[in-house]
């Protein structure tokens, strides 16, 4: 049975987190990868209005559209390659409906039929680069739900402890899980972006389920009153691996010197 590792490096599947449109993509197919938490499925998607496929699997969870295809609510972009799965016979396309006005045709899709019934066989991944892979989804879903104002995306991969700590810019901090879920909630009201500088995201495994993510990004924020004000900043968090997955339990921000390059520069 062939092995599916994890391919690509932050940059591009970062990149695909933050440019793809999750609500007008569809699922095209899926396949199984075997972890050390259980077996997870990972989807391929399609942009049904150009044709184009997505190189990185995301996970997510299934929805059904109003056009008859299959949508993902909650994506968050992986390491895994679509490529690689289909190249190695993985990938289950079976009971999912691409409509065929996809490439400039007109057609209606095709009814939906529900989830796919067929399994892909389930591999083994490898253990080198997996913790980053998981990591940097968890990281990735944080900064989407984020720049959504999504309470319920971001409480879900944050460490539900009174232990948790936010550090702000500006030397405050927040403590605890509750405190500050309230606290982002409260900054939402106004402008609140994050927009990571993607070639220097860093992370690293200090001990045996313990891990940061270090990354320079440019937070654009203001009262909702106020003119927004774009603050680069050094975003840090540490990660967690608990029985749910990896949880961020803590998160530091810190200013980055004035002639530090801004993300995109």
């Amino acid at each position: 049975m062939q092995a599916l590792a994890p391919q690509g490096g932050f940059l591009s599947s970062l990149k695909q987190g933050f440019a793809q449109d999750v609500e007008r993509e569809v699922v095209r197919g899926h396949f199984d990868v075997s972890l050390p938490s259980g077996t997870q499925r990972y989807y391929c998607l399609l942009d049904p209005k150009t044709g184009k496929s997505e190189a990185n699997a995301v996970s997510g969870q299934l929805v059904s559209r109003r056009d008859g295809m299959t949508g993902l609510k909650g994506a968050a972009v992986t390491f895994y390659r679509c490529t690689d799965a289909e190249q190695k016979g993985m990938l289950v396309t079976t009971g999912y409906h691409v409509s065929s006005s996809v490439g400039g045709g007109s057609s209606r899709a095709a009814t939906v039929q529900g989830p796919p019934q067929v399994h892909a066989p389930t591999v083994p991944a490898p253990a080198a680069g997996l913790t980053q892979a998981e990591v940097l989804t968890v990281y990735t879903r944080f900064i989407a739900g984020q720049n959504a104002h999504d309470r319920a995306a971001v409480s879900d991969v944050l460490l539900n402890s009174n232990d948790f700590v936010w550090t702000q810019h500006n030397g405050n901090s927040v403590w605890g899980y509750q405190e500050a879920m309230d606290a982002f909630e409260k900054s939402w009201e106004g402008i609140w972006r994050l927009d990571p500088q993607l070639n220097e995201l860093r992370i690293a495994e200090v001990s045996p389920g313990v891990a940061v993510l270090i990354t320079p990004l440019l937070f654009t924020g203001g009262a909702p009153a106020e003119s927004p004000s774009a603050v680069p900043v050094r975003w840090g968090g540490v990660f967690v691996k608990t029985e749910s997955g990896w949880r961020i339990s803590s998160i530091f921000i810190t200013p980055l010197e004035s002639g530090h390059a801004r993300p995109g520069s």
